[in-house]
């Protein structure tokens, strides 16, 4: 599919820092890491546990399991030798390790480790180095908003040191978070700066990085031929300074583009080619992303067969992973693959799956946040205001109390009665007045929340209605277009697209009266959201044939939610339904509604395989629950057992 040249694609190049030194990720010789070896035994306390770190580090380009050996040593000695900031760096250098093995969730926890024990000896250096391989991950992840916060944290502190090698360093990453929300002026200028600077250190590596990173945004929009020149000029660079592995990101540029420019023939070799050194590095991510080229290019060339084995494997990856975007992106090619074969079943049900992940994901929206910013403004603004009255208030009433006192020296009692009086009756107008004052702004500062939220709504409805009925749409338009082209091939084969386009339509009315029952309503009751699990139960026992049982028990409530809160709820409960019949091999749901006080409580429950919540991920659709019940206000837990199941409860104030 020609959208698949616009998915993110990461290249693995992270500041790896240890004692100070900046560490490229360049092939190391192993005579480097023998001499090293050597001088191990000679070492001892603090000196001995750096050099473990070293040696680990070094060994990342030839043995990753020498890698894990060396850093885990280094952080194991470290923890007993008692020093927070070279404990807190080795965490770092975990959390790296982590990170290029795709265990993001363990690899940010790691960070978090290290940030507190870095932060808690004011170690500020190496404070400014985490930030910068925390962003790394978020990155990784898809929380962009969250990896342009660390990346612009380590800028700004390296801008402080003057460290023009890790500013350019960090630069080059800023600039791929800014391609990925596709601010592509913004990555481009941000790139150009950061190249710049390595011209002047005179660091080919990264100058060929930087090479990669234009062809990439270049491949984002189409510019094939401009992408072309910068993946060969990276390829030349990386191959001059003997760079074997690192190239696998050149050749992935060379194949997105020659495939854009349809030299399929080329683009097949080059994207094998960078198959093959993926696979021998290791990045699980980068080979799932060149699995889904592949399948695109074989189904482009009439390899179905091929096609689909190899897109397969890419989807079972992305779903191993937790990797939203490829599940959605690889079954949508697996879609196509089956149509162009002809199998019009599979074709179905990968649409489905596509479908189905795309509802799950849960992309920052930059309108969404421009309307957050632009409220808290708006709301500091009226607060100020509201503080100058109270100040004006209290000035009034001193100045009343001065002349007060200036009547008293200086008159009779009757005087002083009606000074006292007249200061009473203006004390209390003037109160009346800033109250009334007050109560108009509490009140406007009301209407301009209602007004955002109405905003962010119609943002929301905007996204579903695009993402869930336009991608259905979309479908149906190509179902027609195939039709009207192969109208020769008699009634059988349109008996077959009117028979899909029916089964297109009902889902995509299904979509719609999701997004019009959310659309239509100030408030969303219990009993609707209990009817909706009802009717998600129902679909669940027709696609699985009646192998899984979704049950809900408890009685009806009247109590009501805001929409925006009641749409959240709905679609966690969704969620956790959807994850139990995927992953845990249960043969029955039960979701139980009670009515406790002035709280409503869920609980979603299966019987199947559980997991190991200490060890194991529950990956992206755990952040994207979390994230929902928190702007909701929803309480969230999940727990699980191994061999017991796993329990999703939430509760919400109605």
């Amino acid at each position: 599919m020609r959208s698949f040249h616009k998915l993110r694609f990461l290249i693995a190049i992270s500041l790896l820092l240890f004692t100070g030194t900046y560490l490229q990720a360049q092939n190391t010789p192993q005579s480097v890491i023998d001499a090293l070896k050597d001088s191990l035994s000679m070492k001892s306390g603090k000196e001995r546990i750096e050099f473990l770190g070293d040696i680990g580090f070094k060994y990342r380009t030839i043995n990753k399991d020498s890698a894990w050996h060396y850093v885990r040593q280094a952080y194991k000695e470290a923890e007993a030798f008692g020093d927070k900031d070279l404990q807190g760096r080795i965490s770092m250098n975990l959390a790296i390790l982590k990170t290029e093995a795709g265990d993001y969730e363990d690899a940010i926890k790691s960070y978090k480790l290290a940030l507190n024990l870095v932060d808690s000896t004011n170690g500020s250096q190496t404070l400014s180095f985490v930030y910068h391989n925390m962003a790394n991950a978020y990155e990784r992840t898809g929380v962009i908003d969250t990896a342009i916060y660390y990346s612009l944290k380590a800028l700004r502190r390296y801008e402080i040191a003057n460290d023009s090698q890790r500013i350019a360093s960090v630069k080059l990453n800023i600039a791929s978070q800014y391609r990925t929300i596709k601010e592509y002026e913004l990555s481009e200028k941000v790139n150009m700066e950061s190249l710049e600077m390595y011209r002047a250190l005179g660091d080919v590596f990264f100058q060929a990085a930087i090479e990669n990173n234009l062809s990439l945004l270049n491949n984002d929009q189409e510019r094939y031929e401009e992408a072309l020149q910068h993946a060969e000029k990276s390829l030349e660079l990386w191959q001059s300074i003997g760079q074997r592995l690192v190239v696998a990101y050149s050749y992935t540029n060379l194949g997105i583009a020659q495939k854009g420019l349809g030299q399929l023939n080329e683009s097949e070799q080059s994207l094998k080619n960078a198959l093959a050194l993926q696979q021998e590095r290791g990045d699980r991510y980068e080979v799932i992303f060149l699995k889904m080229h592949l399948a695109d290019v074989l189904n482009k060339r009439g390899n179905y067969t091929e096609a689909a084995n190899l897109g397969k494997e890419a989807y079972q990856g992305a779903v191993d992973d937790d990797l939203l975007i490829f599940q959605q992106k690889t079954a949508l090619t697996l879609s196509s693959i089956y149509e162009n074969e002809r199998n019009y079943q599979n074709a179905l049900v990968y649409l489905k799956k596509s479908n189905a992940a795309q509802d799950s994901l849960f992309i920052t929206d930059k309108a969404k946040e421009v309307l957050k910013l632009k409220q808290q403004y708006e709301t500091e603004q009226k607060e100020n205001e509201i503080l100058r009255q109270q100040n004006e208030l209290v000035e009034n009433e001193l100045i009343i109390k001065k002349r007060n006192n200036l009547l008293l020296a200086s008159g009779g009692l009757v005087i002083l009665i009606l000074v006292i009086g007249y200061g009473v009756f203006r004390d209390q107008k003037l109160k009346a007045q800033a109250q009334k004052r007050e109560a108009e702004l509490q009140k406007a500062m009301v209407e301009a929340q209602a007004q955002e939220n109405l905003k962010e709504q119609r943002i929301r409805i905007a996204r579903d209605l695009h993402d869930n009925i336009g991608s259905q749409l979309t479908y149906i338009t190509s179902i027609t277009d195939t039709a009207k082209r192969n109208i020769e091939k008699g009634e059988v084969f349109m008996a077959e697209k009117l028979t899909q386009m029916k089964q297109f339509t009902l889902v995509t009315i299904a979509e719609l009266r999701d997004t019009i029952w959310a659309m239509n309503k100030d408030e969303i009751s219990l009993e609707d959201i209990q009817e909706r699990t009802n009717q998600l139960a129902a679909t669940i026992h027709d696609a699985t044939d009646d192998a899984i049982s979704v049950r809900t028990v408890g009685n009806n409530s009247d109590k009501v939610l805001n929409a925006f809160v009641g749409m959240n709820l709905f679609r966690i409960i969704q969620e956790s339904i959807n994850n139990a019949v995927k992953h845990s091999e249960t043969r029955e749901v039960v979701v139980s509604f009670k009515d406790v006080g002035s709280k409503m409580e869920i609980v979603i429950e299966d019987f199947g395989k559980g997991f190991d919540t200490k060890t194991q991920s529950a990956g992206n659709g755990l952040y994207i629950m979390k994230s929902r019940a928190e702007k909701a206000g929803i309480e969230f837990k999940l727990s699980s057992k191994v061999g017991e199941g796993t329990k999703v409860e939430l509760s919400v104030e109605a």
